[in-house]
């Protein structure tokens, strides 16, 4: 082992460089193609830049900042798998990675492990003296897959403070095996784990994300953001943003179930905020940086309802259009009035005047069995009236969506049909548009621990069908295949064609339909987007 753990050592570089790295991408020739884009590396490169070193962050998919888009997101080649992969050819790639000593590498979404793995093999084969790091839910739940394409380290919790101590080995003041939160293999090609430390409690000590290297002018061009319904040919000048990390919640289909103590990344999933000051300070330098659109990425956005009262009472004068991308629970919609709860219409009012024009509604299944069991019983479908929730956030000038899952492991027929019907209910009752996503067993979860341990899903499972489009699981109430159907149909048929057509107008390859303005005239196995 002494042989391995001293070639790991033996990376040093008097000022290292680093290149972060969004891989390409690829989606089915039905769904909806957009950039990653999301916090990890601006995150990571924030704190390295402050740390005093060099580091640029390249997204794959849509090129360096001179690159033209025809020749990267626009630049697709069907791939074996069926798939189509989007982004600069791998010369290209090869041609950016030559400047640096580290390549990092984030994988957050399963369904692009294949796109992450090509990357790190790409950099191994094309530049083997170089240090590949991955990092990501996804690459430390799977991490024999990572280090089988190549890394060398994967980073196993929140990286802040684990990259900057990686950049201080590599100048020789620390051996990089005994750098915390991190994973490698031995000699013997056995995997070595170094407990991750505790999570940082004061975001506020975190770094500025570096906003200013992601290539937004791209992004904005393309305007495909993480959700809502636009003006089509609008332009969209979008970012994210974190206001707190974990959730006091712990869902079963969400990484933040084994975010906790004894598992490998440790309590991350502890619910912590950033304070107001630092919160407005963040959208201030977006503001700066021409950011129009703000997409909270936080788990749990209003977990704390007078923060966030005080927070968006704030915000108001910035002039921001807001959205919340998957932090919103309905729970704290909701006031205690004489010990009964209903809804929030003065929130829902501070909200609008903040900027916030869409809320996505979390209703996960109209079954409360399943939302007790799966979803933390975060919401109580006995005591309150979704119809009025939806009409009190209309009344404030909120538009509304909600997201349903059909699908669960010990689901019925009749329960997938109720969470259809209700979906239904929503939209007539007001609602802009109904997501509907088959449940996805993703690694790092609590759900993936059960269909393994239950047979449910074999262990050698492609990550190329990890999508909320389709079910991978066996023994459902539905076989797999006659669920994806079930879910595309719902889906032309819940929501308004001008949403079904806006949608489609962004798949990969799109198709030449003219839908009519009563029932879609499309077959369900043509469509899977959300």
């Amino acid at each position: 082992m002494a042989d391995k753990l001293n070639a790991l050592n033996a990376f040093q570089f008097r000022n290292p460089k680093f290149l972060l790295m969004y891989s390409a991408l690829q989606f089915g020739p039905e769904e909806m193609a957009k950039p990653d884009g999301s916090l990890s590396l601006p995150y990571l490169a924030g704190a390295i830049r402050d740390a005093g070193y060099d580091v640029k962050i390249l997204d794959v998919s849509v090129g360096d900042k001179d690159d033209p888009i025809e020749e990267s997101f626009f630049n697709t080649r069907m791939l074996p798998s069926g798939l189509i992969r989007c982004g600069m050819t791998p010369e290209q790639i090869t041609r950016q990675m030559a400047d640096f000593d580290v390549i990092g590498v984030s994988s957050i979404f399963t369904t692009q492990t294949t796109m992450v793995l090509d990357l790190i093999r790409l950099a191994k084969q094309t530049h083997p003296g170089k240090l590949v790091i991955a990092g990501g839910v996804n690459a430390r739940n799977l991490r024999d897959r990572f280090f089988n394409a190549g890394a060398d380290i994967i980073v196993l919790s929140e990286a802040e403070r684990i990259i900057v101590q990686i950049a201080e080995a590599l100048r020789g003041k620390m051996r990089l095996t005994d750098v915390p939160g991190i994973a490698f293999r031995g000699e013997d090609g056995k995997e070595i784990v170094n407990k991750a430390g505790r999570p940082i409690e004061n975001l506020d000590e975190l770094p500025l994300p570096a906003w200013d290297l992601l290539p937004l002018k791209k992004y904005w061009d393309l305007s495909r953001p993480h959700g809502g319904q636009f003006p089509e040919g609008a332009r969209i000048q979008y970012a994210s943003l974190q206001t707190s990390r974990g959730c006091p919640f712990q869902c079963l289909y969400c990484h933040i179930s084994k975010e906790v103590d004894g598992e490998v990344a440790g309590p991350v999933g502890n619910f912590r905020m950033k304070s107001i000051d630092r919160v407005l300070k963040e959208l201030q330098t977006l503001k700066d940086l021409g950011a129009q659109y703000i997409f909270f990425e936080d788990d749990s956005l209003f977990a704390k309802k007078k923060r966030a009262y005080t927070l968006f009472e704030s915000v108001a004068e910035m002039g921001l259009h807001l959205s919340d991308v998957n932090g919103i629970n309905i729970v704290h919609l909701l006031k205690n009035f004489n010990g009964h709860l209903d809804i929030d219409t003065e929130f829902l009012e501070i909200l609008s005047t903040a900027g916030f024009h869409m809320l996505h509604l979390p209703f996960e299944s109209a079954n409360q069995r399943l939302v007790d069991k799966y979803s933390s019983g975060k919401w109580n479908m006995n005591h309150m009236d979704t119809n009025k929730l939806i009409k009190e956030c209309h009344r404030a000038d909120i538009m509304t969506a909600g997201n349903y899952m059909i699908g669960y492991p010990d689901e019925t027929l009749a329960e997938i049909h109720k969470t259809i019907l209700m979906a239904k209910m929503h939209v007539e009752q007001g609602m802009n548009h109904a997501a509907l996503f088959a449940v996805c067993p993703f690694p790092g979860t609590k759900i993936f621990d059960m269909v393994i341990q239950n047979g449910q899903l074999d262990p050698d499972f492609d990550t190329d069908q990890m999508k909320w489009t389709k079910s991978v699981l066996k023994g459902l109430a539905v076989p797999a295949e006659t669920l994806e159907h079930l879910r595309q149909l719902a889906w032309l048929t819940v929501n308004s064609t001008e949403f079904v057509n806006y949608k489609i107008g962004m798949r990969v390859n799109q198709p030449e339909l003219d839908l009519p303005s009563s029932m879609p005239a499309v077959a369900p196995t043509q469509l899977a987007v959300l």
